[in-house]
């Protein structure tokens, strides 16, 4: 089963850790980090990006309890300590030098719309034709809506 990050922050750096299996549930599906977080009321980013800069002993300690915590057959339960310790290596480091195109995104904050410029130059240009439009159109050309009753002229009523 592939596990999809249509969700994940892009370039977090912190993905291959969250999406990581923990084991396969009593049900026999996949469990995820992720899921494990989530299923326990955290942030899963969040909580990864906190265990970070915990020291390792701390980290395996962490995720192995919320491991434990989860419906997992009994044997990776008792495992849960090993996996852990083998899951964390999946973190970055502290100390690993952060990637070009993180540098990039901290130093420059994203202002970028998700609405493409054509859409609003569009709308204006639409308006500013209506708005036009509207203007040159001679006032005595436009009738009422509302026409009195007494105003009209009734038919004779004719009797036999």
């Amino acid at each position: 089963m592939t596990t999809s990050n249509a969700f994940a922050f892009k370039n977090s750096g912190l993905n291959e850790f969250l999406f990581a299996e923990v084991g396969t549930e009593l049900n026999g599906s996949p469990l995820t980090i992720l899921s494990v977080l989530a299923r326990l009321g955290q942030d899963p980013w969040a909580e990864a990006a906190r265990w970070t800069k915990l020291p390792k002993a701390a980290t395996i300690d962490n995720l192995a309890q919320s491991i434990s915590q989860m419906p997992l057959a009994p044997q990776a339960i008792a495992e849960a300590r090993d996996t852990a310790s083998r899951l964390i290596l999946l973190l970055p480091s502290q100390v690993q030098a952060p990637r070009a195109d993180n540098n990039a995104a901290a130093a420059a904050p994203q202002t970028k719309s998700a609405m493409p410029k054509w859409v609003l130059l569009a709308v204006f240009g639409i308006a500013l034709v209506l708005g036009v439009s509207f203007s040159l159109v001679p006032s005595g050309s436009r009738t009422n809506a509302v026409v009195p009753l007494s105003s009209l002229d009734a038919p004779a009523a004719t009797t036999k």
